[in-house]
């Protein structure tokens, strides 16, 4: 692990997988272990502690067996997407920084991981920002106390959208894309399981 500062890590994993027949995508089959066993592996290469975020008690009770003594938080809030399992994610965290990612990204690369918290800190959030100025809020860094106050706003505002927080930040660093690439050429970390051609593709990439 690089760096000094305590570091967790949160996944997402309470989508309800629409367009992968609901399938249950933290459990889906990659490589030898699960999506959700082997996304943890990756991560315990460059954070101290990882958090799962899951929608409700039924679903906390398939992924129990699949995730040992990690932390497993609810969504309090219903109807609101991923920043439900954020804000409840980020109150569990035991450090003052958290990488969060979504279930659906296998091929998450540790060095890209490491860069993001190295720019995070002393800031409020290190975020990839592409070329045209997207942003990848879902494979980010964030200083805990900041987003979780701004998310519990947005939540009152009945707001879904998950940057409308983070555009509230006051220190925020973005990450270019090309700094990206010279640690990820293919900048596979950003991809993400939606079909059963994305998740055959991912397992050819990674065997």
């Amino acid at each position: 692990m690089v760096g000094s500062m305590m570091r967790s890590g949160l996944i997402l994993a309470g989508g309800e997988g629409s367009r992968l027949e609901y399938a249950e995508k933290a459990l889906i089959p990659f490589g030898k272990y699960t999506l959700i066993e082997h996304i943890i592996d990756t991560l315990e290469n460059s954070v101290d502690d990882v958090i799962i975020s899951v929608r409700d008690e039924i679903q906390k009770q398939k992924l129990k067996q699949y995730v040992g003594n990690r932390t497993i938080v609810t969504d309090k809030y219903k109807g609101v997407g991923p920043l439900a399992g954020i804000l409840e994610g980020f109150k569990a965290a035991r450090s003052e920084y958290v990488f969060a990612a979504a279930c659906d990204m296998p091929l998450i690369n540790t060095d890209v991981v490491d860069l993001l918290f190295e720019y995070a800190e002393g800031h409020d959030a290190a975020l990839p920002q592409w070329d045209d100025g997207n942003l990848e809020p879902l494979h980010a860094v964030y200083r805990v106390y900041p987003l979780v106050f701004e998310i519990e706003k947005t939540i009152k505002r009945n707001d879904r959208f998950v940057l409308a927080p983070v555009y509230h930040l006051d220190d925020i660093v973005y990450v270019n894309i090309e700094k990206i690439k010279k640690l990820d050429t293919e900048l596979e970390t950003f991809l993400n399981i939606n079909t059963i051609y994305d998740l055959e593709n991912m397992v050819k990439r990674k065997t």
